[in-house]
């Protein structure tokens, strides 16, 4: 048999910056905010390179294929970024160009007739940094740096109280996985949609009546393995992974926005307070609201469901 090649891809640039939470959990806070920085372009999400990702992960698609996929994808968005090519102007798109600190620069590029190897020069040269939202990357963060090898992550670690409720509040428990509107890779099993982190447990996950303890499963199954990974590889790839909490960046957001400047050693311009204020910064102290949900869902769930939330509540306090 013949021996099979393993793909070659060029990258445009490896100055990758991956914003990723569990859904619900910060992203579209911290990306505008990472986008004012001096060096970065406008962020941006892709949904079909998150589920090259997933579809690797469940063992779906090879790596060489997921790979080669994974580059593709976000070569062409970065370089389809640069040219103006298929930008966002829809008045109330968060991914809008119109939100970017100087939308300038991408009408001007939309208008130029620069293109092809010279414009690749140019990004080379240019040597901008590209923000990209991203769910549930620490599900296999080597995958990341295999891929990219320079880029960085941001993941925002929220409360699981309040993660409980954003997911209940956008109906997470699996009927929204039949929504042709859902990105992410899903099955249906006895007329009921669920994620494919549910897959090896959705017989357990159907049983289940209690709302709130539908999505503490659910939420269980997807944060555990990720804040494992991070507590597994934080030594390993400490100049390129940061965990964030999102009540620190949410509460405290001008002295985190430093630190996070720092770790991505980029500076602030002065867009950044505009954003800051934009996205409801510096909030001032939520325990009190937390203490209320949480009062909440004990009263509602089982003792068995109160047990996980507290050994969630445990995980979610390991820096």
């Amino acid at each position: 048999m013949q021996k099979k090649n393993k793909h070659v891809l060029n990258l445009l640039t490896d100055k990758l910056i991956f914003v990723s939470s569990v859904g619900r959990g910060g992203k579209s806070f911290l990306a505008p905010l990472i986008s004012t920085f001096e060096k970065t372009e406008m962020f941006f999400y892709n949904s079909v390179a998150e589920n090259v990702y997933f579809l690797n992960y469940l063992e779906l698609l090879n790596n060489d294929s997921a790979y080669y996929l994974f580059k593709h994808i976000l070569n062409e968005k970065i370089y389809n970024l640069n040219i103006g090519r298929e930008l966002s102007k829809r008045k109330y798109d968060y991914t809008s160009i119109n939100n970017y600190r100087d939308p300038k620069i991408y009408f001007d590029r939309e208008k130029s007739i620069k293109e092809g190897d010279i414009k690749i020069k140019d990004i080379k040269n240019e040597k901008n940094y590209y923000p990209i939202q991203f769910h549930n990357i620490l599900m296999n963060p080597k995958f990341i740096f295999k891929t990219f090898p320079k880029s960085k992550i941001i993941y925002i670690d929220r409360n699981p109280v309040d993660m409980i409720f954003e997911w209940k509040q956008k109906n997470y428990t699996g009927q929204f996985h039949l929504n042709p509107r859902n990105a992410t890779y899903s099955y249906k099993y006895k007329k009921v949609g669920f994620p494919f982190w549910i897959n090896r447990h959705k017989d357990e996950f159907i049983k289940l009546s209690n709302v709130y303890e539908k999505i503490i499963f659910s939420f269980e199954q997807l944060y555990v393995a990720q804040k494992k990974n991070y507590l597994k590889f934080k030594k390993k790839y400490k100049k390129q992974l940061l965990l964030v909490k999102f009540e620190k960046i949410s509460e405290e957001t001008d002295s985190q926005i430093k630190d996070i400047a720092k770790f991505l050693n980029l500076k602030k311009t002065k867009f950044t307070s505009l954003e800051i204020k934009k996205q409801n910064g510096n909030r001032g102290d939520t325990s009190l609201r937390r203490k209320v949900r949480r009062n909440k869902i004990i009263k509602i769930v089982s003792k068995k469901y109160t047990k996980k939330l507290i050994d969630l509540e445990k995980l979610y306090n390991i820096n």
